[in-house]
């Protein structure tokens, strides 16, 4: 299947999006350190938290930068893609569940201890989720991929409705696929 998109890309093109993939590492260790503030009075709570979203993020940002060095690879070597869709579709998988799975906690938490909670991480949180939007255009540029197995329906609406190139590389994705 050919690339969606005919652009040349050269090496630093390359390492601008690997670095904005692997820039998913900082925002995990910042929200670790966030909750291990000494501002934090309960710690222990907060970590139970961010643990597992922080872990999800570090195997699946390892998993998303090995697949987009094949990516780059292929493009400058004019090879096959050795890149994985299937990988790489389980890796923003992983985050966006990871994600789901932390506001979940979140909200049982916060009605324990009557909202105290959301105002800690959310912050990072947030910018996590638009980092990960970030990641996805940067997959979308050089591969077809299932955005409906990736996220549940409502993420989807939310992501083309805030970021316009999602919605025009779909489009374009589907009049590839007409063809």
């Amino acid at each position: 299947m050919a690339s969606p998109q005919k652009k040349e890309y050269n090496m630093e093109d390359f390492e601008v999006r690997y670095h904005e993939i692997t820039k998913l590492y900082d925002q995990a260790e910042e929200l670790l350190a966030t909750v291990e503030s000494e501002l934090v009075q309960n710690a222990d709570m907060q970590l139970d938290i961010v643990e597992p979203l922080i872990n999800e993020i570090g195997d699946a940002t390892d998993l998303l930068a090995e697949e987009f060095m094949y990516i780059a690879e292929s493009k400058k070597n004019k090879t096959q893609n050795k890149a994985s869709k299937k990988q790489i579709e389980s890796g923003l998988r992983k985050i966006f569940s990871a994600l789901s799975d932390y506001n979940a906690r979140v909200r049982d938490v916060s009605k324990k201890a009557h909202g105290s909670i959301m105002n800690i991480a959310d912050p990072i949180v947030k910018k996590i989720q638009r980092q990960v939007e970030e990641i996805v255009v940067i997959f979308l540029e050089f591969m077809q991929i299932s955005l409906q197995s990736i996220m549940n329906k409502a993420e989807l609406d939310t992501l083309k409705a805030r970021d316009s190139r999602i919605a025009l590389m779909m489009h374009q994705h589907s009049l590839a696929q007409q063809q």
